[in-house]
């Protein structure tokens, strides 16, 4: 294939932060265009790990098969430079096939990965270094850390809003980890960017209010659905501490639960904020990216009309 033919391969991104109805409406776009679906979800590659993630049960993905899931053991290790490297080898495989792939999910990591080309000239941030950026937040204002990152680096403070802890924390661990500018490394990874035509979608809530319903009423649905009796089941398997997706949201509060450390109540209440803060982090994300088209869940008409109309443009090798 030549770098041309390359760039004209069309690549649909379906971006949301938690809780937005991205899955069911990845499904329903897949099947009116005839789509691969791809999962960009860090909890849903793993075996077991179902109510929790949100993971459509086994007759949807029978139905509809969702590349990436599934596909690790729940005590395997994982990194974002590998999740790179296996999303490209399942997009040219769709690609080959005369398909077009539709990525979905709202692990903004992933998709950031994606779009600048892999992390392979990152070293592996360490538990020591996270600690040591979160103890940093704990102490200091937040005003103070963005400071700090201005001094570090100014071309990586000046793309990011000064309230947006999560992608200041993420810069200054890029740095401890390795002893260089984020802007700089990040460059680098510019020259691994697979040249795919893209079509970025952002699904963004009308209101806050909106996204905080929906994520009580998904999470009540997973209890209610046997959220406690999966936990319960994995830890019987195997030890918290051999599985990476049991730190995640809603997964880490059941077991604290389970282990007596917290009431049933603190568990719930545990969950549901620190499910508003991550869809607060990935909309503040999702606003800040370039080449993104931005709906609510309920725009079906033009979310349809904006994908027929990418779909059916002919490559520009092909005129």
């Amino acid at each position: 294939m030549t770098l041309l033919e390359k760039r004209m391969d069309k690549v649909i991104s379906l971006m949301g932060p938690t809780a937005s109805g991205k899955t069911d409406l990845a499904i329903y776009l897949s099947e009116k265009f005839n789509l691969d679906i791809i999962s960009v979800d860090s909890v849903m590659i793993y075996k077991c790990f179902n109510i929790g993630s949100a993971k459509p049960d086994k007759n949807t993905l029978l139905k509809f098969p969702h590349k990436m899931v599934d596909i690790l053991e729940p005590n395997e290790k994982y990194s974002v430079a590998r999740f790179y490297n296996d999303l490209i080898i399942q997009i040219n495989t769709i690609h080959k096939l005369g398909k077009i792939p539709i990525l979905v999910g709202g692990s903004m990591m992933y998709f950031k990965t994606f779009f600048s080309g892999g992390l392979s000239e990152l070293n592996i941030v360490t538990k020591e270094v996270k600690k040591d950026v979160r103890d940093m937040f704990e102490n200091q204002s937040s005003s103070y850390m963005y400071s700090y990152l201005k001094k570090i680096d100014l071309e990586s403070a000046k793309k990011i809003h000064p309230n947006d802890s999560y992608r200041i924390s993420r810069m200054l661990e890029i740095f401890f980890s390795n002893d260089e500018k984020p802007s700089t490394i990040l460059k680098k990874c510019s020259k691994n960017v697979q040249y795919f035509n893209n079509l970025n979608l952002s699904i963004i809530p009308l209101s806050r209010s909106s996204i905080h319903e929906n994520i009580e009423k998904r999470l009540d649905i997973m209890i209610n659905g046997g959220l406690l009796e999966e936990v319960s089941k994995l830890l019987i398997t195997h030890k918290s501490s051999e599985m990476p997706a049991m730190s995640t949201i809603g997964y880490r509060q059941v077991n604290e639960y389970l282990s007596g450390n917290i009431t049933f109540s603190d568990m719930r209440n545990d969950i549901l904020a620190s499910t508003r803060q991550l869809a607060k982090r990935q909309i503040t994300w999702l606003r800040h990216l370039d080449a993104t088209t931005v709906y609510s869940f309920s725009d079906y008409d033009n979310i349809e009309k904006r994908i027929s109309s990418f779909l059916e443009k002919k490559n520009n090798n092909n005129k």
